[in-house]
């Protein structure tokens, strides 16, 4: 009798052993891949925004590929959707002429290896020469790369 409750208590331990490490694998289950990079930061972000911020009103090809995801999908507030081809072409030959970008009331949230940003883009700008100002709300979707970097994966912009 004793030997049988000494397996059964065994067995109980290692089962609820089992379960606390299962526990903790599915907790990190967010990492598609391990990073010895240091934790992630709002400040890193902030400048990520800014520069492409930057990359809008002094666009070049290269600065535009730098700074966004191969995978880019960017959606405009007239439900126009572009891919990174499109998108970099259209903002470096396009009709649009950015003179000012401003992203004001901005908000990042941070999960693991990828941010969330909301803000408002507010732009002076030439649409064929002709003036126009823009404000519309936006939110992007940044992905930090391996290198430390952070690229523009997704911006969907939306009319307010």
């Amino acid at each position: 009798m004793k030997n049988i409750l000494s397996i059964a208590i065994l067995t109980l331990f290692l089962l609820i052993l089992g379960c606390k490490e299962q526990a903790n694998k599915s907790e990190n289950k967010y990492d598609d891949h391990a990073t010895s990079l240091p934790a992630p930061t709002i400040s890193q972000v902030e400048a990520a925004v800014k520069n492409f911020n930057e990359a809008l009103v002094n666009p070049t090809v290269e600065k535009l590929n730098n700074l966004c995801s191969d995978k880019l999908t960017y959606g405009h507030s007239s439900g126009l959707v572009q891919n990174k081809e499109v998108f970099v072409n259209d903002v470096v030959n396009g009709a649009f002429d950015f003179l000012t970008v401003e992203a004001p009331e901005q908000t990042i949230y941070l999960s693991g290896e990828t941010a969330v940003v909301r803000n408002l883009f507010v732009s002076k700008a030439t649409n064929k020469g002709e003036p126009i100002d823009i404000r519309l709300g936006c939110v992007q979707i940044y992905k930090r790369q391996d290198d430390g970097s952070w690229k523009l994966l997704m911006r969907q912009a939306f009319k307010i």
